[in-house]
Formats: C-alpha cells, sequence, structure tokens
C-alpha cells in the first residue's frame, strides 16, 4: 500500500475555551485554536437573547457556516448546565439573577469591570427565564408600578 492511499484518521476537533460575557449585550465568546494556522485563534460569539453566532474563522469570514457555530450552541447550553439553572426553581432563579446583577453592578462601579462568573451567572439565569417564559412554563410578572 502506498503513502497516496492510505487513510488518515480523522482528527478530534478542539475543545472550545470560555473567554468572556457581556452582560450589556447578552453576548457570550469562546476562543478555539485554528486547525489550519498555529499563530491564529478563532474568536466565536454567541448572542443568548436570539442564538446568532460569528465566527472569526475564514469560513465565517465569507459568510458560510463552519462548524464552531454549532459547537458554540453546545459549550453555552453546557455552561448553562454547569451553572446549574436548569434545575433550580423560579423563585431561586429569580434570586440568581437579582444576586448576579447586583455583583456585576457593583463590581463595575467599584473596580471597572466584574468577574467572570458573575456575568455568567446572570446571562444563564436570563437565558434560562426567557427560556420558561417562551415555552409558558412561567408568566412574566407584571411589573409593579410604584405608589
Amino acid at each position: 500500500m502506498s503513502a497516496t492511499t492510505v487513510a488518515t484518521a480523522p482528527t478530534a476537533r478542539p475543545a472550545l475555551r470560555f473567554v468572556s460575557a457581556d452582560t450589556t449585550t447578552g453576548i457570550v465568546a469562546y476562543a478555539v485554536a485554528s486547525q489550519h494556522d498555529a499563530a491564529r485563534t478563532n474568536i466565536i460569539s454567541l448572542d443568548t437573547t436570539n442564538g446568532d453566532t460569528f465566527c472569526t474563522y475564514k469560513a465565517g469570514e465569507c459568510h458560510r457556516t463552519c462548524w464552531h457555530t454549532t459547537a458554540v450552541q453546545a459549550a453555552w447550553t453546557a455552561e448553562l448546565t454547569t451553572v446549574g439553572v436548569v434545575w433550580l426553581t423560579d423563585a431561586q432563579l429569580l434570586r440568581l439573577g437579582r444576586k448576579s446583577a447586583r455583583c456585576v453592578d457593583t463590581y463595575t462601579a467599584r473596580i471597572g469591570r466584574s468577574l467572570a462568573s458573575d456575568r455568567v451567572a446572570l446571562l444563564a439565569a436570563r437565558a434560562e427565564y426567557r427560556r420558561r417564559v417562551r415555552l409558558g412554563l412561567i408568566e412574566r410578572p407584571a411589573v409593579a408600578l410604584a405608589a
């Protein structure tokens, strides 16, 4: 058998690495090393509000879909499970969201940036809340008017 006829085993895709979460826009970013260029790191962003993705990979630059866009959805779902918001009661979810929002606001006011764990928890709580509302599992509470 010649070297040109030997089939090569497919290489496993590298795992995405969490980079950041922006509570203002609801966008989370992940990074992955390029399989084609050792000096390049691709950044994949996911809008947690509407599910849109953007990738700096060459296919993404040409407006084509790459494997990163599906991988980022899976990575964010895994992040939500890691945070554990899917298992919280509605009251616990609301408490987590409010606590995380306070932490993000406090740290941002004091040191100019918040902790990544607080941003992820806030975005996870918001995403789970929206999912429950969309599925009709909980109703949006009426906004109480100040008397």
